[in-house]
């Protein structure tokens, strides 16, 4: 049976003092004997106590700003989703706190929860992990905080949430590779089964339907079984480097993002495959450096902006009229950019 969550009360009774001599100790608050604050202090680390910070979040006043969490800052992607939120939150006299999981489930929610510690009006989320913090978002959402989901959501949660169609993107990017005459795709992926985003699991599926459209059944994901621990270059250099190794051949790749797809090219290179002659490449983002990296990249460009812009407004229009504005899940839609890494030119026969 899971052990109940320690609240005041229970700290209470374990120190044998009043509830509001713990809540002085807690919040530093208050005149307090130094001995019995230390005590009540070492009985909550033993206890697990966590302060309900969504509850005092509900009680305060608004502070007009919101809390954006995002897996991380390198490349562009999250910081033009930060821009559209940014834009959104400036126009209606709001801040905006940034902060970074870095992919980590438990420094996600402690993240959140100081975010709430700070009055955040709102949470725009993108999520580590589709599974592992299911019940803690259960939880906000049950108390009523306000979120919005971008980039990757939680199967089944009722929320609030903004994102590409990867599947469309995934099946856009396949086919391209196909109509220039590639049978032998690879998906590099960019971490483990065990913790894969939603995002990462609708480019498959539409890699796979692409596949399956020109009766070509057999799928071959790299990068699953490796250590994600990796930069995503380095992590898809290593998985690419390892199948050519092994023997295993391609000509084409559909890389899960435009980072995954700069470690996939180097790895080819190094292999002495020519890209796009022998090997076709294919991103995902339409990262700023995709353009200008050599070849440049052809990629499944991402509406970034506009995730962060609509995303900020459906988190204000939560925040306004709370349970009473209608659930939306919002999917925008993906656009190839073809450039010189997937080949399109030879086939055209220019030169």
């Amino acid at each position: 049976m899971a052990r109940q969550r320690a609240d005041m009360d229970t700290i209470a009774r374990e120190v044998g003092v009043s509830k509001t001599t713990v809540y002085r100790a807690l919040h530093n608050k208050g005149r307090i004997h130094p001995q019995t604050r230390e005590r009540i202090l070492q009985v909550a680390r033993e206890l697990g106590y966590r302060p309900n910070l969504v509850a005092r979040s509900l009680r305060v006043q608004k502070t007009s700003t919101v809390g954006l969490v995002v897996v991380g800052l390198a490349g562009s992607f999250y910081s033009h989703i930060l821009e559209g939120v940014d834009g959104v939150a400036q126009s209606n006299q709001y801040g905006v706190l940034l902060a970074c999981s870095y992919g980590n489930p438990r420094k996600e929610r402690e993240i959140i929860q100081m975010l709430l510690d700070k009055r955040v009006d709102g949470l725009i989320v993108a999520p580590a992990d589709p599974e592992e913090n299911r019940e803690f978002y259960e939880e906000l959402i049950a108390s009523q905080v306000s979120i919005v989901l971008i980039d990757r959501y939680i199967p089944g949660l009722p929320n609030d949430f903004v994102a590409t169609t990867n599947e469309l993107g995934g099946y856009l990017a396949t086919r391209h590779l196909l109509q220039l005459g590639r049978r032998r795709i690879v998906f590099v992926s960019n971490g483990s089964r065990e913790r894969r985003a939603t995002s990462v699991i609708g480019r498959f599926e539409g890699y796979r339907r692409a596949l399956a459209e020109c009766n070509l059944c057999e799928t071959v994901e790299l990068g699953p079984g490796l250590p994600d621990i990796l930069p995503e270059e380095e992590y898809a250099y290593s998985a690419v480097t390892h199948y050519l190794q092994q023997g295993g051949t391609m000509d084409g790749v559909f890389a899960v993002n435009d980072d995954v797809a700069y470690g996939a090219i180097r790895a080819l290179r190094d292999h002495g495959l020519r890209v796009p002659e022998d090997v076709s490449v294919v991103g995902f983002d339409n990262q700023d450096t995709s353009a200008f990296i050599f070849p440049p990249l052809t990629t499944v460009a991402q509406p970034m902006y506009e995730i962060g812009r609509v995303a900020a407004s459906l988190l204000l229009e939560r925040i306004h009229k709370g349970r009473t504005a209608p659930q939306q899940q919002v999917l925008l839609v993906p656009q190839l950019v073809v450039r010189q890494s997937c080949g399109a030119y030879l086939k055209a026969g220019q030169r």
